[in-house]
Order: structure tokens, then C-alpha cells, then sequence
């Protein structure tokens, strides 16, 4: 079956974006040029528009045109459970990590709910910036805080993960993931926050909060992450 028109006026514009004759903040040819150069309606050239604007390819500025964006970067985390390091790993990326804390304090609330501890146990919690090399001019991809139950991880507070994982050192102590409850909104984030992130006061981001257990059931880790929304998407893989 041959391919929509638009499809195809999508494609032809996304090869010239790869190719880099529409560089990362270039204008591109208004509609009716495009219509021209392919043949198409302009009808046909504006869905094929607007199906790489929803792609984070092109932004379009009322009154003044149509200009090439950074893609969205993908996260799988909402498919596979496994660490950031490690899904960095497997797609060739290199993670930064700038650790903004790291210390031990009594677990309340949802801390406590989520890891079945009583008010005022001890957890640790590790608040990380993380950012990809060459990947959106280097700025922050995500805010993440997790807390592990002291009791668990005693040493934890002690180890270095600017380049370390989590989630391996919880492997090599017997503690490993093998299930996470997800949830995923979209919040205006708390300042310090968006400020770690580099996004402003009002720039909404990506809000996931994970449990994750081990085989048996015992509560190890518990996290609240927040992706800049304009720089964000999520992969979520579903089988029947």
C-alpha cells in the first residue's frame, strides 16, 4: 500500500533535516514552497508539518515561520526497569551525574508510605542532576531524588555516585529491582528544581514517582524524578 502524501512530505523533510541542509535552528521553506518543490497541496504540506512538530522536530512561531528543534530526547525507564546509567549504556551515551546530596534523614510521609517504614525510620536520600553529552547543548535531562531504607544500605551515604550506579551497588548487595510501580503527571516543579534543571519558573516538567521491590516483595528504593516537558518523551512498551 503506498504511503499518505504526508507521510511522505514528512519524510522528505526529515531527510533534509538528518542531512543537515535544515540545520538545528534554521527556518525552513514556508508551506507553499513545499508544495511546490513536491507536488503536494499545502493542506497535504501542513499535516506533514504538523506531525514533526508533535515528533519535537519543528516548532511553529505564529507570524514568522516554521524552525528546526532539538528532538525530544527518549526515555525507556517507563518500559524496563533498570538504571539511567545502564539505558545510557545500552543507546551509547555518556552520562554526567553532579550529586547535590547525599545524607541520611527520618522518612516521613510519602517517603515512608512507599517504603512500608514507620514515621522516623532512617532512610538515605541521593539527589542527582544527570546530563548527556552532546545531547540538547548539555543541559540537564533529569532531577532525580531516591531514598533507600538505612537498614538496608548502611554504608550508603559513604559511596561516591557521581560515576557509580545505584541500582549495581544495590545488585551486588542482594538488593536488586526487579519490579517498579510507576506514576507519571505533569507539575509545575519547585524551584530549586527547575533551577537544576535550567528551565523557568513556569516551564512545566515531567513528574515520575517509582517503588521499586525485590523478588520477594521488600521495599528498596523509592524516587521522585522530574524531565524537562519540552525536552522530554517516554517510551512505555505493553504486551498482551
Amino acid at each position: 500500500m503506498a504511503q499518505a502524501l504526508y507521510v511522505q512530505a514528512a519524510e522528505y523533510i526529515r531527510e533534509k533535516i538528518a542531512e543537515g541542509e535544515y540545520p538545528v535552528g534554521s527556518q525552513i521553506p514556508t508551506e507553499n514552497e513545499l508544495a511546490a518543490q513536491l507536488g503536494v497541496s499545502r493542506p497535504t504540506v501542513r499535516q506533514a508539518l504538523e506531525t514533526l512538530a508533535r515528533e519535537g522536530r519543528l516548532t511553529r512561531v505564529k507570524g514568522s515561520g516554521t524552525f528546526v528543534t532539538e528532538p525530544k530526547l527518549v526515555h525507556e525507564s517507563t518500559s524496563f526497569v533498570t538504571g539511567y546509567r545502564e539505558e545510557c549504556r545500552n543507546r551509547h551515551r555518556i552520562l554526567r551525574t553532579k550529586v547535590v546530596c547525599l545524607h541520611t534523614e527520618k522518612a516521613e510521609g510519602a517517603v515512608a508510605e512507599a517504603l512500608r517504614l514507620k514515621p522516623g525510620q532512617c532512610v538515605t536520600k541521593l539527589t542527582r542532576i544527570r546530563h548527556l553529552e552532546d545531547v540538547n547543548g548539555n543541559a540537564p535531562v533529569v532531577y532525580t531524588t531516591v531514598y533507600v531504607p538505612c537498614k538496608l544500605f548502611p554504608d550508603m551515604a559513604e559511596q561516591d555516585f557521581t560515576d557509580g550506579s545505584l541500582y549495581e551497588a544495590l545488585d551486588s548487595r542482594g538488593l536488586s529491582v526487579v519490579h517498579a510501580s510507576r506514576r507519571l503527571e505533569v507539575v509545575m516543579p519547585p524551584s530549586e528544581v527547575a533551577a537544576g534543571l535550567g528551565i523557568g519558573a513556569f516551564e512545566p516538567a515531567v513528574f515520575i514517582s517509582s517503588k521499586g521491590s525485590t523478588i520477594n516483595g521488600q521495599m528498596v528504593e523509592y524516587s521522585e524524578s522530574y524531565y524537562p516537558a519540552s525536552r522530554s518523551s517516554f517510551q512505555i512498551e505493553i504486551q498482551r
